[in-house]
């Protein structure tokens, strides 16, 4: 069968090989794209199925039928159902249960471990430090304890990436699985292929007037949301590498710490030294909602949004961690019993949201809460030093731990 009129077989195949990483077979269509000889891309990998449900809908109408979910959702009601539901939990009366976690990997950078993260499926784990580079571990060589030492064959760290010039202060992977983000305090975001067998450079970099401090990729794929020691929230064009500005004339008035998408890619959210927190329609980039003072006038160090992003969970110096419910913008908990006095302070949620996870910078310690009573449930402490970042899977109960201390430490339950 020929492709349609109008579309080349390389332009369909490439929409197969993107959506197939949405899906989470990076493997299979890295092996896709190697036997038909069409490169992979950074573009939308989710734009096949886009176009299949626009193409549906289409017929839907010219036939007189109903599609499900035909009808516009406004960015600052959108939901998606499931999750972390405060009020559905409280009617059930349901708690989380707390397992015992230790410390199943350890390894060391040259300087102080900054920043942490997990790729969508959960297989990897980037990490970036002091010292400038980034490690790239493999989730599945990495071995309980509990079944003996690990063979020298399994090395989780499978490859080190160099680039950049100084800290190196966070790290975000591409939806597809093949492309990791990262930026510093040089002022740039440097992009790495992942796929290439031996690369250590970077093939694209971005560069701004001021350090960056955090770096979030749009769900597609296309678009990466970043913010640094300007008071603005810019958003790139993967593909292009051009930049635009959210919210002319509503930026803040400080530096931002914090960036993240909504897992629809319909908000970003943003937190800033100016003790606030924005929330940013994700297509027109106008701000939707603005928390002040959500952390008393204290600077607000970090934010990320709930699985079904009705909720959105802010760090800030003021020692809280908050919950604010993000269709009316109202305080629905807030996390206490940790000291938070480190601008790299950020609370996150357990890969299922029923635990926020913050690490104590006094102590060293991770606290963890139950997310739907606020009860604190555990602390578990390994690191010697001041803990920079906690970065949870999305698909298992572990996570991963940098310090000053130059350690990473991967965390998962004894009984696993």
């Amino acid at each position: 069968m020929e492709p349609a009129a109008g579309v080349t077989r390389e332009e369909i195949i490439r929409l197969m090989l993107c959506q197939l990483s949405a899906y989470g077979y990076s493997s299979l269509s890295q092996a896709i794209a190697t036997h038909t000889k069409v490169p992979m891309t950074t573009e939308s990998n989710s734009r096949l199925s886009e176009l299949v449900s626009a193409g549906l809908q289409s017929e839907s109408r010219r036939l007189g039928g109903d599609v499900e979910g035909d009808a516009e959702v406004s960015a600052e009601h959108h939901e998606e159902t499931g999750g972390l539901d405060l009020g559905r939990a409280a009617h059930s009366g349901a708690a989380a249960t707390m397992p015992r976690y230790s410390t199943w990997y350890m390894t060391r950078h040259k300087g102080a471990a900054t920043t942490a993260a997990f790729s969508r499926d959960g297989r990897y784990i980037a990490t970036g430090s002091v010292d400038t580079s980034l490690k790239l571990i493999e989730v599945d060589r990495v071995r309980c304890p509990l079944t003996g030492m690990a063979r020298p064959e399994d090395k989780p760290v499978i490859r080190t990436l160099y680039h950049h010039t100084a800290e190196i202060t966070g790290v975000a992977f591409h939806p597809n699985g093949l492309v990791l983000a990262s930026c510093s305090v040089d002022r740039t975001i440097k992009l790495f292929d992942l796929s290439a067998a031996y690369g250590k450079h970077s093939f694209q970099s971005m560069k701004d007037n001021h350090a960056y401090r955090s770096i979030a990729f749009h769900p597609s794929g296309e678009y990466l949301a970043a913010g640094g020691d300007g008071c603005e929230v810019r958003v790139y064009n993967v593909s292009t590498g051009k930049a635009y500005l959210l919210g002319s004339g509503a930026q803040h008035s400080a530096g931002i710490t914090g960036v993240g998408y909504a897992s629809s890619g319909a908000l970003v959210s943003s937190s800033s030294r100016d003790g606030s927190v924005k929330l940013w329609d994700g297509a027109t980039g106008k701000c939707v909602r603005t928390l002040d003072r959500a952390h008393g006038g204290q600077a607000a160090t970090a934010v990320a949004f709930s699985q079904n992003s009705k909720y959105v969970l802010t760090t800030g110096l003021d020692s809280r961690v908050c919950l604010w419910d993000v269709g009316s913008g109202r305080l629905m908990h807030a996390y206490e019993g940790a000291t938070l006095d480190s601008p790299s302070s950020g609370a996150v949620f357990s890969y299922d949201d029923s635990r926020v996870l913050v690490a104590d910078s006094r102590l060293n310690d991770i606290v963890s809460w139950d997310a739907v009573s606020g009860n604190l449930v555990a602390r578990s402490a390994q690191h010697k030093q001041l803990v920079t970042c906690i970065a949870p899977s999305p698909a298992a109960p572990a996570f991963m731990t940098c310090s000053a201390d130059e350690c990473v430490r991967f965390w998962s339950p004894d009984d696993v």
